[in-house]
């Protein structure tokens, strides 16, 4: 199992870095130990300068030097001098060993130890001024304290005064010491320094690879674990065995306890899916039987409107007895009997007409309530959909949960730095499947709110729907009870008046009017019921239709429940 990295594994990130600091560290603490023993070469050549000069100083018989004069190069005294100079030239390793005197604000050279052709005579100008050299003609001493590369070799420069016994400054000898020792010395230290230094690299790149080494062997160990999880289907049985007793050993046991606690959550949330799919089954029931009760509210609606049109219509042909009644009195005195009969007639309508009134808003009253029960009843099971808001919050709790897991474990990644990038991204996997089940159960509880606010207009209609057959439907019924009961009345009184119509013709010709009046008023209460019996019908429609959609709801909540149900499906829980 090979799998590359994208841009530069952590063994390189840790190694280049390291390698880094470690040779600027060595380089750093080499350059600091060459400072240290280049100060300390010079120095200690600084000093042997110093104590080589002494010894040259101290040696030089000044009643002699006092004595030599330019051109006197081949006398006793010079030859005397140069002598001693020379063997302390050449005993204490001095490169260039000379006396100086002054003259007129101009320095000379004196007895000059060179053995060489280019050894200068007495009187020949020094190529140092004398405002340089004034203090030492003052009695003082100059000592160079560091090494003069120059085209005669490395020199440390010494200039002591030469003093006669009463303490009087009559020269100065100077003292080229030959560093070329010192300067070798630092050339060695130099490689020296330079071989230790990477000698400490190598060894040190050596031991952190080693360490990298052993840590990575514990990463990719966790890494393959991980690894399996993710390509293993999502099982979520399996856990880290590591035992490297360091914090790589805590991340296992902390991935440990988030596949745990991942596994109890899907568990919940695969149980959670089964009661949303059983639900919205039970929803999609109960809304089909909704809509085959208000189909049958709608039936009873039409049936009601016939025979609101039926009674329509006898009361027309009643309003045409009448008038045939009121046309009928100017006649009257001729068809006496005839007209009895036809009293009698009306009377038996009029009866019959009282008695369906009476049967029918009776039967009515009892589909009315029968319905209103019935609605009432399936709009309470419906409501039990709103049981999904509270299981869409128990997914966003969860999801939240497992959110704040994934930033936890995302924060202790960062802390872990390099090490814990490989866990970061099993964080940001476990983050981002918190997120994907937010959206989901945020999409669940739109729907939710949908088939709610459904079931909430459809139990509205429904009560505006019970209200209108309280208010309208049964007052139509009262008032054609009350119609039915005075038209019955009114023929028993035109029966009585026919028998007595030839002493009271005329009010029978008034009460005929009454009559007529009474039967036009019943018509357009009818008419009015027969209206508000089609708004019924019109508002069932509705309401079957609203039913419908909300059947369609539910159909997408089981359909959402199964996806969800699939998706759990895809993780070993046990």
């Amino acid at each position: 199992m090979n799998r590359k990295v994208r841009k530069l594994s952590i063994k390189v990130k840790l190694l280049v870095p390291t390698g880094l600091i470690v040779a600027m560290v060595a380089i750093v603490m080499g350059i600091v130990a060459y400072i240290q023993l280049n100060s300390n070469l010079v120095k200690a050549g600084v000093d042997q300068a110093d104590m080589a000069a002494n010894i040259a100083v101290n040696s030089i018989n000044v009643e002699l030097l006092q004595k030599i004069k330019p051109g006197e190069e081949k006398s006793e005294a010079y030859g005397s001098i140069y002598y001693t100079m020379t063997k302390n030239r050449e005993v204490c390793g001095i490169k260039y060993l000379y006396t100086l005197y002054e003259e007129n604000g101009v320095v000379y050279y004196g007895v000059d130890a060179d053995e060489t052709t280019n050894r200068n005579n007495i009187g020949t100008q020094f190529e140092v001024s004398y405002a340089e050299l004034k203090d030492v003609f003052d009695g003082g001493e100059y000592v160079q304290d560091y090494i003069d590369s120059t085209e005669d070799g490395d020199l440390i420069s010494v200039y002591k005064p030469i003093s006669d016994k009463n303490g009087k400054v009559i020269g100065v000898l100077g003292c080229d010491y030959d560093a070329s020792e010192v300067v070798e010395s630092l050339n060695k230290s130099i490689m020296y320094i330079a071989i230790v230094t990477t000698i400490c690299v190598v060894l040190a790149l050596t031991v952190v690879g080693l360490i990298v080494g052993k840590f990575l062997t514990v990463l990719k160990s966790v890494d393959n674990k991980v690894y399996d999880l993710v390509h293993s289907e999502g099982d979520l049985t399996k856990k880290l065995d590591v035992k490297s007793g360091d914090e790589m050993e805590l991340i296992a046991n902390n991935v440990n306890s988030l596949l745990e606690h991942i596994r109890v959550i899907m568990e919940e949330i695969a149980k959670n899916s089964a009661s949303l799919k059983i639900s919205s089954a039970n929803v999609a029931t109960h809304l089909a039987d909704t809509d085959m009760q208000v189909s049958d509210v709608s039936a009873t609606m039409e049936q009601m409107s016939a025979a609101m049109q039926e009674t329509s219509a006898s009361l027309v042909g009643i309003n045409d007895a009448v008038i045939r009644i009121h046309e009928a009195i100017m006649n009257i005195s001729d068809s006496a009997a005839q007209e009895k009969v036809t009293s009698n007639t009306i009377a038996a309508k009029a009866d019959e007409v009282y008695n369906d009134a009476i049967g029918h808003r009776v039967e009515a009253i009892e589909k009315a309530s029968e319905m209103k029960r019935i609605v009432n009843q399936k709009i309470e099971e419906s409501k039990s959909v709103e049981e999904i808001n509270v299981l869409t919050e128990n997914i966003l709790g969860i999801a939240s949960q497992t959110n704040l897991l994934a930033l936890n474990a995302n924060i202790e990644a960062a802390r872990a730095g390099e090490a814990g990038k490989g866990f970061a991204v099993v964080a940001g996997e476990i983050g981002k499947l918190a997120q994907d089940s937010a959206t989901a159960a945020g999409r669940i509880r739109e729907v939710s709110n949908i088939v709610i606010n459904a079931v909430n207009m459809l139990a509205q209609e429904s009560e505006n729907m019970v209200a209108f057959m309280d208010e309208v439907a049964m007052a139509g019924y009262d008032k054609l009870l009350e119609t039915s009961k005075s038209y019955r009345d009114d023929v028993k009184n035109t029966e009585n008046i026919m028998e007595e119509f030839a002493k009271a013709s005329e009010q029978l010709k008034c009460d005929i009017d009454e009559i007529k009046e009474s039967v036009s008023a019943v018509n357009i209460a009818v008419e009015e019921s027969a209206n508000g019996i089609t708004n019924v019908t019109m508002l069932a429609a509705d309401i079957k239709e609203n039913v419908t959609q909300i059947e369609g709801e539910a159909s997408g909540n089981t359909a959402v429940a199964n996806d969800l149900n699939t998706e759990v499906n895809k993780f070993k829980l046990a």
